[in-house]
């Protein structure tokens, strides 16, 4: 996921967003970079922007992440009730990427399994996770079905 796809979407993002991202394997290292230059375009000359426009490595991944939380918002906690928010943002844009892109709904039901187990497993999502037990007989159009519910009330919350 980049950048690009939370503005396809009309999400409004800032640092903690990218924080959360990065954090929570949403995006790569280089969206600290791409989120800096955009920055910059729009007259943010700060030096520590700057210098985030010019890349972080690997080695520098931590203390640039420390560094961003305690510049822009060194008083909220890991699990404070806006960092979830902003989890809770990304989880959205990438399931909605994920239902774009898979066409055929066994494949779609399997790629939202993985995102499941690759994001700590939310419990919000567990009726339409395909290896989770159902309270009520269920079909692959009804978890379908509920992702897409799920979806469109997420999108409310978003946009």
């Amino acid at each position: 996921m980049n950048l690009k796809d939370l503005k396809n979407r009309n999400i409004i993002y800032d640092w903690k967003t990218i924080f959360v991202g990065v954090q929570e394997n949403y995006f790569s290292k280089d969206v600290i970079s791409d989120y800096a230059v955009e920055l910059m375009e729009f007259g943010d000359e700060s030096e520590f922007v700057r210098e985030l426009a010019w890349g972080v490595s690997s080695e520098d991944l931590d203390k640039v992440m420390l560094e961003i939380k305690t510049k822009y918002f060194p008083q909220l906690e890991e699990e404070s009730a806006i960092l979830v928010e902003e989890n809770r943002k990304l989880r959205f844009v990438c399931l909605s990427e994920i239902k774009e892109r898979c066409k055929e709904d066994n494949e779609l039901l399997n790629k939202i399994a993985e995102f499941y187990g690759n994001h700590h497993y939310p419990e919000d999502m567990v009726s339409f996770v395909n290896y989770m037990p159902q309270e009520v007989p269920t079909s692959k159009e009804d978890m379908v079905n509920r992702l897409e519910e799920f979806l469109k009330l997420e999108r409310v919350r978003f946009i």
